[in-house]
């Protein structure tokens, strides 16, 4: 319908000379704007749609209409009123269609307390997912200009095909970590107050939002801090990173909180204490699946001569 043809509509319309059909086109318009999915300002839409319609309905008689003098600028302009408004709001409605195609596309793979879950990336690579993980890996990864992995929590094991021309790159809330081709293990659990990194062969490149980099060779880790936004870097067995995998965590100097998070995560087994001295506690201990939940605080107690109380799945050290 071009300007002309609506103009002379909304001159029936406004003359209560529109037929049935005619007045349901009218009525549709302004009914259409609450499916918009991008609309205008509210206060903004609600007055124009206020404009439009109050002046169409105000000059509507149900009683049969009186010969008076056409105003044509006025319904011109409501008609002008109605293209622009309707023309920018299914614009603005297109656009938002347009961006939500355009927004990428993920498969997420998540575990739950004690599994472990093994990935094969479409490029080749092998992920290992350690309990209570989530990674993103987004639609036509491997064809991407960089191999994108979002590890949104938890612990991952990456073992990267080479390939030179497309980076692999695991992303967290708080570093990145760039590779060619190598294996490596990421820990990025939201309780703990840190990101580490255990490289176990090849070269990595870790880098956080600050653009602070550290470079890694294999038996080396990274331990980058959430508050001070820096890294520590140690010796560390890269064999021993990956052992979670096959169900033994090693802990290397762990706090209580980490040992906490670990017992969790294998027993779904809350573990506090009521022992203030846990807070200086380090832990060097291997939590293996093979053993019971009762074997394993048994063996948690001995390291600092603790005495402990299990009641259901919450356990107090003491």
């Amino acid at each position: 319908m071009d300007s002309s043809e609506l103009k002379k509509l909304i001159d029936r319309y406004v003359k209560n000379k529109a037929t049935e059909q005619e007045r349901k086109l009218v009525d549709g318009w302004y009914q259409s704007y609450d499916d918009i999915d991008e609309p205008l300002p509210l206060a903004k839409e609600q007055q124009l749609k206020s404009e439009i319609y109050n002046y169409a309905k105000a000059h509507v008689n149900n009683n049969p209409p009186k010969i008076r003098r056409l105003n044509f600028i006025r319904y011109a302009a409501a008609a002008a009123i109605i293209v622009l408004v309707t023309a920018g709001l299914l614009l603005r409605r297109e656009i938002a269609q347009q961006q939500e195609q355009q927004k990428p596309t993920y498969a997420i793979f998540k575990t739950g307390i004690g599994q472990v879950k093994k990935l094969e990336l479409p490029d080749g690579s092998t992920v290992w997912l350690n309990a209570m993980s989530r990674v993103r890996i987004i639609e036509g990864f491997e064809k991407k200009a960089t191999r994108s992995v979002y590890l949104d929590e938890g612990e991952a094991y990456f073992e990267v095909k080479h390939d030179a021309a497309y980076p692999f790159l695991v992303v967290t809330g708080s570093i990145t970590t760039k590779v060619l081709g190598t294996s490596f293990n990421v820990k990025a659990y939201k309780q703990l107050n840190y990101v580490a990194v255990t490289l176990r062969t090849g070269h990595v490149e870790v880098s956080d939002k600050q653009g602070k980099k550290a470079v890694l060779i294999p038996n080396q880790r990274a331990v980058y801090s959430l508050q001070e936004h820096s890294y520590k870097l140690s010796s560390y067995n890269g064999e021993k990173s990956k052992g979670w995998v096959e169900g033994r965590s090693a802990l290397s100097n762990a706090s209580f909180r980490e040992l906490a998070l670990t017992v969790n995560n294998i027993y779904g087994v809350k573990l506090t204490s009521k022992n203030k001295q846990t807070d200086t506690y380090k832990y060097n201990i291997i939590i293996s699946r093979s053993r019971t939940v009762d074997e394993t605080m048994r063996l948690i107690c001995s390291i600092h001569k603790n005495s402990c109380r299990r009641q259901n799945n919450d356990v107090t050290l003491y």
